[in-house]
């Protein structure tokens, strides 16, 4: 800690409200010179624990309610949220904030869940996700075996992977986790059988009967075939002899 002191000036850091009124925040700091020869640094500001933050407008308290409010629900959305709250920040503020929240540690699932999704046209990439919390865990472009199979060397402790029908992804688990029960997935195998049925469909489409004309529905005939009964008067909407047809109260 220096106390050399090179200049003051005032920050005023944002804060949070206080009975949904705005704070406002005078602080003098001091700017110091760096006692170190070989730092290229020559002044630096001193920090105020719990106040200030180096390179921030906002302090602690308040990245914590703008890092909790842009998780959930993101630029635009964040940014209103936060105005109901009398912060004002734009959606590139929450958004820069949001990136600047630290990744929680990995720790490697029990039950490993592989699959792959689609970046770009036939471009593709891996997807890992804890099948347990169901929270993804990394991603990389590409789907081969030897990245596979590295991720779970440098991971271990895997002792279920469930991944579809790739024999890719088959033989990187088995290179990198051997001793893990491979199984499959509710939604491939239901894919699967869907797509087969669908093919034996298509195939043996031209041997299904037509498709016949819709029956009558019962007790009914069709208008052309209803025979007039003597003395069967029938209703109307509008009777012909000048009638009403809803009954009268007069």
């Amino acid at each position: 800690m220096s106390e050399w002191i090179h200049s003051r000036y005032v920050r005023q850091p944002a804060d949070v409200t206080v009975g949904s009124r705005p704070v406002r925040i005078d602080l003098s700091v001091r700017r110091l010179y760096c006692e170190n020869p070989a730092c290229p640094k020559v002044t630096f500001a001193e920090q105020v624990p719990g106040l200030t933050v180096r390179y921030q407008r906002q302090t602690p308290l308040l990245q914590r309610m703008v890092e909790a409010v842009g998780v959930v629900p993101a630029g635009w959305g964040g940014a209103r949220m936060l105005s109901i709250l009398n912060v004002a920040l734009s959606r590139s503020s929450v958004l820069s904030q949001l990136m600047r929240v630290p990744l929680p540690p990995l720790v490697t699932p029990r039950v490993l869940g592989v699959d792959d999704f689609a970046l770009y046209g036939d471009t593709y990439g891996t997807l890992l996700v804890d099948a347990t919390t169901r929270l993804p865990l990394t991603l990389w472009e590409g789907r081969d075996a030897e990245h596979l199979s590295r991720w779970l060397r440098e991971h271990p402790g895997v002792e279920v992977a469930c991944r579809d029908g790739s024999l890719t992804y088959r033989q990187g688990i088995a290179d990198g986790a051997p001793d893990a029960v491979q199984v499959s997935d509710r939604f491939h195998p239901w894919q699967g059988l869907s797509r087969r049925v669908q093919d034996i469909a298509a195939v043996h489409r031209a041997a299904c009967p037509k498709r016949s004309p819709p029956l009558a529905p019962p007790g009914r005939s069709p208008p052309s075939q209803r025979v007039a009964i003597p003395g069967m008067r029938t209703a109307w909407p509008s009777d012909t002899r000048g009638g009403c047809s809803k009954p009268c109260t007069h």
